[in-house]
């Protein structure tokens, strides 16, 4: 399934001070789906072709963008910004991923792209797995390179012995990862729980190392 997090370019959007209407609902589907160290941002003053209208009173807007958020559990993270633009007052809200999520306004929603829509029974669940600080971590490398650690057992070493294969990790959910051996030419696809995943970092490579039981504890019958 895609992603909960969104590309921090489709987490922008622009309202006008009489179009507050569907606020809660884009606070919320903002909290859900914007990724640990990005903002989402909603431009309340601005069209959507760039022309500024601006606001009546900004400190009604920071208000009333209070008031809705006040209603979302658990709460988000965020703050009210004004900004001239144009010569005309403007509020900006931004909104940051805070772990919580996911975050409800009688709702829980998500974003897709531009779009904001009803969080599944599906999506629903991933953001509950994502509050996993191992889940939240392995999640930002989903279809990038990782280098990932087997223990191999050795009769001339003591302990695992550790390779360092280059991986792509292909899937996170709350029980298991999947990677693809980048080594190998048909890409074979092995999935590991999450309990035996220690995660380090490979300097060289700059990007996560993931050692694969540790502790080598009997592989299971399948």
């Amino acid at each position: 399934m895609p992603p909960v997090w969104q590309a921090e370019d489709s987490l922008t959007e622009k309202k006008l001070e009489n179009d507050l209407q569907d606020l809660l609902k884009t606070l919320v589907a903002f909290a859900n789906s914007v990724a640990p160290g990005d903002t989402a941002r909603i431009l309340i003053g601005e069209r959507d072709d760039g022309t500024v209208q601006g606001v009546k009173s900004a400190d009604n807007i920071q208000k009333s963008v209070k008031k809705e958020a006040d209603k979302i559990y658990p709460e988000i993270f965020y703050k009210t910004q004004v900004y001239e633009r144009d010569g005309k007052q403007c509020v900006r809200v931004l909104i940051q991923h805070n772990n919580l999520a996911p975050h409800f306004g009688g709702q829980a929603w998500v974003r897709r792209g531009s779009v904001t829509e009803p969080a599944t029974e599906e999506v629903f669940q991933q953001l509950i797995d994502l509050r996993s600080d191992k889940v939240r971590e392995l999640s930002q490398w989903v279809r990038k390179t990782v280098i990932v650690s087997w223990a191999r057992r050795s009769p001339s070493i003591v302990g695992p012995n550790w390779d360092a294969v280059p991986c792509e990790l292909v899937e996170v959910n709350r029980y298991f990862s999947t990677f693809r051996n980048l080594n190998l030419a048909h890409q074979r696809l092995e999935s590991e729980p999450n309990n035996w995943l220690e995660l380090g970092w490979d300097n060289t490579q700059n990007c996560p190392r993931i050692y694969v039981n540790p502790e080598m504890k009997p592989r299971p019958p399948w």
